[in-house]
């Protein structure tokens, strides 16, 4: 109960971030019908990007909230603004009835659910982590990158039975709005998880140490950099088949749910991974460095021949091949820091990078992309993710070994 309570806040914030990003496409015609093809599409994904930018401010205002009123508290607390953020998104009018009410309205939901998700990494990190048993709390918050990938496959299989249920014309038109009215429907679900669950009994350890190495913080601030870059060009998927590749929302759904259901496969794996990260540190690295350097041929390989069969290759490859290395990185990053700033350190640090990082990266690569004419802008940005990855991995991995000698 008390670690569901803490995963299904992060399952629906990455269910309803990833709803809009693989329905940018609807949302851009909706709200800016004077911009076309990729104009269209940078503007919603500029709208996307707004809601990372509230992401800090929310881990400060519920952290410090968390501090005075207790966890389950900022916890209900950042549900509540969630589900605000969700029914403005699915209950606001089109531009053509409201004029620039709507992508006002639709900004501000992006903000209400970028604060919610900055209020949610602190408390939750906070209470996975003390849940565990000694010795695997990185493991137990790795459980986030399990709810993301879960999340992640509600919203896209959402969209795969919307695609196939309905005419183009009709997914444009209204057929958009459903999956954030179902991610309404998991709110009073959330409610309860949360207002059941309850600090762990062995809340309170010792600490481990007040100032955490400043090669740490970096390097684990490049971590959550290279992989918020790598997570949010996979996710970003839909939109580049749909707006870059020409395809149509079937093709781009079913290989993002192909891709997802790879990457919840190879799960366990990365767990086990994770377990013996400290003799299995070379070759992580080494899967880091290969994702990166198989993703540029994945890419050509995409958009040489369009079409479901590279689709599927590609999210399949490359969502199987993160499953591997983003498991053990939860574990390394978080056994990297002292005990007493482990939580609040890497909140900050965590919201600070995907604010940034995460926000931004659909809308530089469709930028570069619409600038260069080169659909191949996202592969680049993909390697380049992988090389920053397995940089900060065998930096992060220096940690561990003082902890063995």
């Amino acid at each position: 109960m008390l670690v569901a309570g803490a995963c299904i806040g992060n399952f629906l914030e990455f269910y309803s971030f990833l709803a809009y990003a693989y329905f940018a496409p609807m949302i851009g015609e909706a709200f800016f019908p004077d911009s076309s093809g990729l104009n269209g599409l940078l503007r919603t994904m500029l709208v996307f990007a707004a809601g990372f930018i509230a992401r800090p401010v929310g881990a400060i205002a519920i952290g410090r909230y968390a501090a005075l009123h207790g966890r389950r508290r900022a916890m209900m607390l950042s549900f509540l603004v969630m589900a605000l953020g969700l029914a403005l998104l699915a209950a606001t009018p089109p531009a053509r009835v409201v004029g620039p009410w709507g992508p006002l309205l639709i900004l501000l939901a992006r903000v209400l659910q970028g604060f919610s998700e900055g209020g949610e990494i602190g408390p939750v990190t906070a209470l996975l982590f003390d849940a565990a048993p000694s010795g695997q709390g990185g493991l137990y918050c790795s459980l986030q990158y399990l709810t993301q990938l879960l999340g992640s496959l509600a919203a896209v299989t959402v969209g795969l039975l919307l695609s196939l249920a309905m005419t183009r014309a009709q997914l444009y038109e209204w057929g958009w709005r459903i999956p954030f009215v179902l991610g309404e429907l998991i709110v009073p679900v959330g409610f309860a998880l949360r207002w059941l669950a309850t600090s762990p009994p062995h809340a309170s350890r010792p600490a481990g140490g007040t100032s955490p190495p400043r090669l740490a913080v970096a390097l684990i601030a490049l971590t959550v950099a290279g992989g918020t870059v790598s997570t949010y060009l996979r996710h970003f998927g839909v939109s580049y088949a749909i707006s870059v590749l020409h395809l149509s929302p079937r093709v781009g759904m079913f290989a993002n749910v192909a891709g997802i259901l790879a990457g919840l496969a190879t799960v366990p794996l990365g767990w086990w991974l994770a377990m013996r990260s400290y003799h299995l540190r070379s070759r992580i690295g080494a899967m880091m460095v290969l994702t990166g350097v198989l993703s540029v041929p994945l890419y050509r390989f995409a958009i040489t021949q369009p079409g479901l069969p590279s689709q599927i290759l590609l999210n399949c490859v490359l969502f199987a091949l993160s499953s591997l290395t983003l498991v053990p990185m939860w574990r390394v990053m978080l056994e990297a820091l002292p005990s007493a700033s482990r939580v609040v350190l890497f909140g900050f640090i965590y919201a600070i990078m995907v604010s940034f990082f995460g926000g931004f990266t659909p809308s530089l690569v469709t930028w570069l992309t619409q600038k260069t004419g080169d659909a191949m802008m996202a592969g680049y940005l993909m390697a380049l993710a992988y090389g920053v990855q397995a940089i900060a991995w065998y930096g992060l991995t220096r940690f561990e070994d003082r902890r063995h000698i």
